[in-house]
């Protein structure tokens, strides 16, 4: 069968840990360096996606979220998403080093800011990215409410949500680091009130 698409060498993945509060997976597509992703849900629809990537020499690493066009504002490293009169927020960053914020809607003259349904289709989009060159990275995204503050302290992420803060220690999310622990349990550890 002839296809205008070739998939060869397929990436291997597996998932670490999964429950109703935390999913953690890894994969080598980005071969020789290990992508390790964890998505928290926190309260009231809010959720914390964090990227971890390492290799043992320096790359160009780029985070980068492709979102629907609705209108937008930008900030230092977040977008605010206005959506049915209810701003929505999208920020990101970096827990070392240093990074490059960009947001881009439908450029003209790249593929960037575009999405496609459908073959042959494009319509535009709001392509947040955040870029940096390491050889370990760690990025952080939260998905949120104007309302919500999200600053990083040193390794740990301290997000204000309705007059109540937590913070999440964004070096022990590794399920490795919590042997014989149930997810449940990890959760506990990683977000302190």
């Amino acid at each position: 069968m002839v296809s205008r698409f070739t998939w060869t060498n397929w990436s291997q993945g597996n998932v670490l840990k999964h429950d109703e509060k935390l999913w953690q997976g890894q994969h080598n597509g980005y071969k020789p360096v290990i992508h390790k992703r964890t998505v928290l849900a926190l309260e009231s629809d809010r959720w914390l996606v964090v990227d971890q990537l390492e290799d043992k020499q320096s790359h160009h690493y780029a985070l980068h979220w492709l979102l629907d066009d609705y209108p937008f504002a930008q900030d230092e490293s977040l977008v605010l998403l206005s959506i049915d009169s209810v701003k929505h927020k999208v920020q990101v960053g970096l827990v070392a080093g240093k990074a490059v914020f960009s947001v881009v809607r439908g450029d003209p003259n790249s593929t960037r800011g575009w999405r496609s349904q459908y073959y042959g289709d494009k319509q535009p989009a709001i392509s947040v990215r955040l870029e940096t060159d390491q050889a370990r990275v760690c990025f952080w995204t939260f998905f949120g409410f104007e309302s919500d503050r999200v600053e990083l302290a040193g390794n740990k992420l301290e997000i204000g949500i309705d007059d109540v803060k937590k913070s999440i220690n964004l070096q022990h999310i590794a399920p490795h680091d919590f042997p014989g622990k149930s997810s449940a349990g990890v959760s506990r550890q990683l977000i302190t009130a």
